[in-house]
């Protein structure tokens, strides 16, 4: 089950490069897909590595689960968070987000 740790440690690390790399050396004006594309990957990974270790601190606060149990159950909710902040991302970018999203 250490697995699924260090699978998101990676996915937090090359989220955070990514998005550090597309921010530094990716001009947004002339390669607008690729921007968007890596940045949006970036917004992803990193969401979903940081969430996994958030849901997996509060759930073993929380319940008295065995371990195996809480860390599959924080490794699907980190899947839907991250669906979740790159939804809102690409809501932001095409102007369509608002209060009630």
């Amino acid at each position: 089950m250490n697995m699924y740790i260090g699978i998101s440690a990676i996915k937090t690390i090359v989220g955070i490069l990514t998005l550090r790399l597309t921010y530094n050396n990716i001009n947004i004006y002339e390669d607008t897909f690729i921007g968007i594309g890596l940045g949006c990957l970036g917004v992803f990974m990193t969401c979903r590595g940081i969430s996994f270790f958030v849901f997996l601190g509060v759930q073993k606060r929380q319940h008295k689960k065995n371990d195996e149990k809480i860390i599959k159950d924080s490794y699907k909710l980190s899947l839907l968070f991250g669906i979740y902040g790159i939804l809102n991302v690409l809501l932001i970018a095409i102007g369509r987000w608002n209060i009630l999203i």
